[in-house]
Order: structure tokens, then sequence, then C-alpha cells
């Protein structure tokens, strides 16, 4: 609160138990300092690891948040390179791989290093071995990087999905779909790899539960094909899966997931060269969706040729994009059209 003060009011006003205003000692510029304050204008520029939410609203409202992104591998392994140098340790080409797979972060890398390091010269060995860094990731419990998963070939039901996996940070993952004839005509949805319901604060410190904003985009894909595109996906068993246990948070990968399954009832394949990104009302309409920059980069980074994005979402920035076609849309038609393969 104290910050806060100073940063409105440009002055900050001292407090001491040793000062008095009746004390004819004190010389006269210490009394108008504390009568007037010290001038205080200034800028105040904060680096945290903190998550947003640890931070309290009151300094985030007055705040330019700015977000980095997490490194890439490449750049992984030369931050633990350089560590190593530093160490005067020769590291194993394969264990720098490794720690590229694990390491989210240059903290982790240097940690993972020098604890690899510690081990090497408790046994009087003269390099990092990849067996080093195996025995530092098993017994710290790290987990791997999100990887991008692509197919080699066109599929039929299986469509690449974007998502966001952590500050300015995006990802491909693919969204499959397996359809069979269902009986009497009454067809039973089967969603998997997703949390089913969720849990939110509600008033009055009580939390209310709802079905998952997942499974609610895969039912308005149901009711846009059968609305929009006159498929009956009434007689079908419908059977949705979202593999890798990536975070998925549903409206997101709504036309992703109305590709792939237009492609499994249709039995045609989707291009695998190609990525989208986009909620789905059930009208058809293509919605705007968040971190959309995060997720067309990651697309480049996998050596995707094109991906889809809300027209809502367009930036002219996209327009120089290397190695990558950016193509907004707005209508669910434009999108089967796009990734359907005759």
């Amino acid at each position: 609160n104290k910050l806060l003060k100073v940063l409105e009011d440009r002055k900050v006003l001292l407090e001491s138990a040793y000062y008095s205003a009746d004390n004819e000692k004190i010389p006269s510029h210490i009394h108008d300092i504390f009568t007037n304050g010290l001038p205080a204008d200034f800028r105040l520029i904060a680096a945290t690891t903190r998550q947003p939410n640890e931070i309290p609203a009151a300094i985030r409202s007055r705040c330019l948040e700015i977000y980095f992104r997490n490194l890439l591998p490449e750049e992984i392994i030369s931050v633990a390179g350089r560590a190593a140098q530093r160490l005067e340790m020769p590291i194993d080409q394969r264990a720098l791989e490794l720690i590229s797979d694990y390491a989210a972060n240059g903290r982790e890398a240097v940690n993972m290093v020098q604890i690899a390091a510690g081990m090497a010269v408790t046994e009087k060995r003269q390099e990092i071995s990849r067996e080093d860094i195996e025995w530092v990731i098993n017994s710290c419990h790290y987990t791997p990087r999100p990887h991008n998963t692509i197919a080699a070939q066109p599929h039929i039901g299986l469509v690449n999905g974007l998502a966001v996996c952590g500050p300015n940070m995006g990802i491909v993952s693919g969204v499959e779909v397996a359809v069979s004839p269902a009986e009497a005509e009454k067809g039973v949805l089967n969603v998997t790899g997703i949390v089913e319901e969720e849990e939110l604060p509600g008033g009055n410190g009580q939390k209310v539960r709802r079905k998952s904003m997942a499974r609610c985009s895969v039912e308005n894909v149901r009711t846009a094909l059968k609305t929009v595109l006159h498929v009956d996906v009434d007689r079908y068993d419908i059977h949705v899966n979202f593999p890798g246990g990536t975070p998925i948070d549903g409206p997101s990968a709504g036309i992703t997931i109305a590709t792939a399954l237009y492609s499994a009832i249709c039995k045609k394949p989707v291009d695998h060269q190609l990525a989208m990104t986009g909620e789905i009302s059930i009208r058809g309409k293509v919605l705007p969706v968040g971190g959309t920059p995060a997720k067309v980069e990651a697309a480049r980074q996998a050596g995707l040729r094109r991906v889809l994005i809300p027209q809502q979402n367009w930036q002219d920035s996209f327009t120089h994009v290397q190695d990558l076609e950016v193509i907004p849309v707005d209508e669910l038609q434009q999108v089967v059209e796009l990734a359907i393969m005759n």
C-alpha cells in the first residue's frame, strides 16, 4: 500500500520514531523533508517468475505487463552448454539434447548441469554424460516439455490443433475423431483426454461445478455440422480424443473438432500440413480466441505450411511470417473447404 501511494502521489512521506516536529534541535531541512516529503517521480520496473494471479490486483492494474516466452530447445542447449563451459566440465552433446527436452527455462537448464557436474566430480569423472542428466531428471521429477505432434501424412479424422501451453508459448497438438454407425440412429458421444467437469469460484466463497468447456465445444460442433453442413451426426457413435495430455480450453479447439468430425463421417482425409484454431458457434461462425500470435509461431516452428485463424484475430504482422501462410476465416464452410482433401 505504501508503494502504491508513492507511485500515485509521486512523493514519499517519511516516518520515524526519532523525529518530533516540536524538536528545535533538528535542522530545518529535516523538518521540511518530514513535513512535505521527498520527490519520487520514477518508473518501477520489476521482473518476477510468479504467476499473474499471485500478484496483488492493485499493483497489476497500474502496470504494463510484458510476458516472456519459454526458451526454445536450441536456446536451452546454448544456455546449458555455456553453463558447462563456466564449470570447465565437458558435456556430451546427447546430454545437452536431453536437457532441452525437459528444461523450460535457463534456470532449470543451469541447475541440471550443475547437479550433474557435481556427480561427475564426486565420481572423479571428467565429463558430464547423458546418464548423469537422466539421473537428475528422474531424481528431481522433471516433466518433459510439450512437443509438437504432427502426422507424417494425411489421415481421416485427424487434424492439427493449436493450443497455448505457457506465456507466449504455443504448441501443435492433434485432435482425432472416430465414428461408427449407431444403433437405431441414436448415436453416443464419447470424449476422452479432457476433464469432464470444471470447478470454478462462485459467490460467497462457494465453488460452482460446470460441464467441461471442451465437452461443450464438442456439442456445439455437432449442432453446427447438422445446421450448417447438413451432416446427420445422430446416425453415428462419435469418439473425440485429445491425445498427449495437452491443455485444451475447449472453445479454441472448435473448428479443429468440427473438421476432424466432418472428415471422419465423410471419409475424407485432412491436410496434415495445415493447423487451425478458432471457436465455433452453433450457427457455424468462427469466433475469436486468445493466444493467436503464439499459436501461429508454434505452427511455423513445426514446419507447417498453412494455418487457419479467426478473421477477428487477424493482425497485419501475420503477412510477414516466413514460410507460413496465415489464412483468416469466419465461416465453418471455409474451414472445411480449405482443410479437407478430395
